[in-house]
């Protein structure tokens, strides 16, 4: 029985990265059943999934990150902004080399490439979920010591993922795709979280000491996608009340979540 017990965040880690991917091949579903020039859903998909990523950085990575150094001098919280750091120019050197294109003001950044549209926003979509798998490995790393966060952060990141899909697979439509390959695209999009996942829990569990600094750089990480990105994204093309909207929404969802597991 203590070995099963011992074993539940690596078996909940696993489910929990299965249940990822598939909330966004659910999410990337949608374009089956609506219209292909439906701007408004777009923005309501980024909107709430980044909402919901900005609490669970706080709640689940930053928060939790403060824990496990509230015994320790006050020097060391500064780990934690130096973390969060850390992971917001991690992400911002991968958006200037990494070429990509934005969903809906189809402005295209990083080096020149000779992608197609389609390639492009599918890179665009694995720097949205780099972070996001980073996340979930680090904070499942640490379960051991604070169980409830790692669980609030898979579930809300989960839930996020729905939107994410859908979010893909309708530009994707709206370039011309399918609608089958448009959702095979959006559901491919969440698979480049399970390897970053396990590259974060794998590092973060054979350093135990780094945890906090791992718990506030994924935070970092997830934050620059949605204020550089996904926010903006959201707003453009005067959908910025609706954007605006569904992020305050998605927040509110990722805080009732924390509250009532917690």
């Amino acid at each position: 029985m203590l070995s099963i017990l011992q074993e539940m965040p690596v078996l909940i880690f696993i489910g929990a990265i299965i249940f990822n991917w598939f909330s966004t091949f659910l999410g990337a579903s949608l374009v089956y059943f609506t219209n292909k020039e439906n701007k408004h859903l777009v923005s309501i998909a980024l909107g709430s999934s980044a909402g919901i990523m900005i609490a669970a950085s706080f709640f689940s990575l930053i928060l939790p990150a403060m824990n496990l150094l509230e015994n320790m001098n006050k020097w060391y919280l500064m780990i934690i902004p130096f973390g969060f750091l850390c992971g917001v120019a991690f992400l911002a050197l991968c958006d200037h080399f990494l070429p990509h294109k934005h969903m809906i003001s189809g402005e295209i950044e990083g080096v020149q490439s000779r992608f197609s549209k389609n390639q492009l926003l599918m890179l665009a979509m694995t720097l949205h979920n780099i972070p996001e798998g980073l996340a979930v490995g680090v904070a499942f790393a640490s379960a051991h010591q604070q169980f409830i966060p790692a669980l609030v952060l898979s579930i809300g990141i989960g839930i996020q993922n729905f939107p994410e899909g859908t979010a893909i697979a309708l530009p994707m439509h709206q370039y011309g795709k399918s609608k089958f390959i448009s959702m095979m695209y959006g559901q491919f999009s969440g698979i480049i979280e399970i390897p970053s996942a396990i590259l974060g829990y794998i590092f973060a569990s054979l350093i135990q000491n780094i945890l906090p600094f791992a718990l506030s750089f994924a935070a970092g990480a997830m934050l620059f996608v949605c204020v550089e990105d996904m926010i903006p994204e959201a707003c453009c093309q005067h959908q910025i009340d609706i954007g605006a909207l569904s992020c305050m929404i998605g927040f509110a969802v990722m805080m009732i979540l924390d509250m009532m597991l917690s």
